[in-house]
């Protein structure tokens, strides 16, 4: 393996902020390899310099560790034509104190848009119906593109209409026609 120093910029980064967060957030290579939809090998390829550290393997990774992703790659802007830096000014808990931070959302997610009506189903979370004179549509993609959602989209067997629940109150899998991340709400 080479030495750290001989390492790109990149990967000595992404090995000082993985180390620190493994310790913080308790995770192993193969619990992170199963939330970002990758094996452990590639995991430790990226580590290890074994396969190049490309633009959507940083911002994954950036997003899996909770950090902007020019702290793993500070040359990455001039990299990224498809990624979209969403400034978050503050958190629902406190609206009186301003945040400065940034979510980067790659926009080549394969996704798409449903409309959704104000009589349907989302169990798991607290939800109230949109205004009538507002209209809901729902941001979606394939689990596998999208892992950090909090809610997803359910078709259930012998069922036309689409339902959310929270990731973690998802009804039996045995049930489940179809199942999308829900990546966005945009109220119009």
């Amino acid at each position: 393996m080479p030495k750290s120093t001989e390492l790109p910029v990149a990967v000595q980064n992404l090995r000082k902020i993985w180390e620190s967060k493994k310790v913080e957030m308790e995770f192993t290579q193969v619990e992170a390899a199963k939330k970002l939809g990758w094996s452990q090998g590639a995991i430790s390829h990226y580590l290890n310099n074994l396969t190049e550290l490309g633009s959507g393997a940083v911002v994954k990774l950036a997003n899996f560790l909770g950090v902007d992703p020019l702290e793993i790659d500070p040359t990455l802007t001039s990299k990224l034509p498809n990624v979209s830096a969403i400034n978050i000014v503050a958190r629902t808990s406190d609206m009186s104190k301003k945040i400065k931070e940034t979510v980067y959302m790659r926009d080549d997610i394969d996704s798409f848009y449903v409309q959704v009506e104000p009589d349907t189903t989302v169990v798991g979370i607290k939800a109230r119906a949109p205004s009538e004179d507002l209209t809901v549509y729902a941001k979606l993609c394939n689990p596998a593109q999208y892992t950090n959602n909090v809610l997803c989209a359910v078709r259930l067997k012998g069922s036309k209409e689409l339902s959310f629940y929270a990731k973690n109150s998802l009804p039996d899998a045995s049930t489940i026609n179809k199942k999308w991340a829900v990546i966005a709400f945009i109220i119009k």
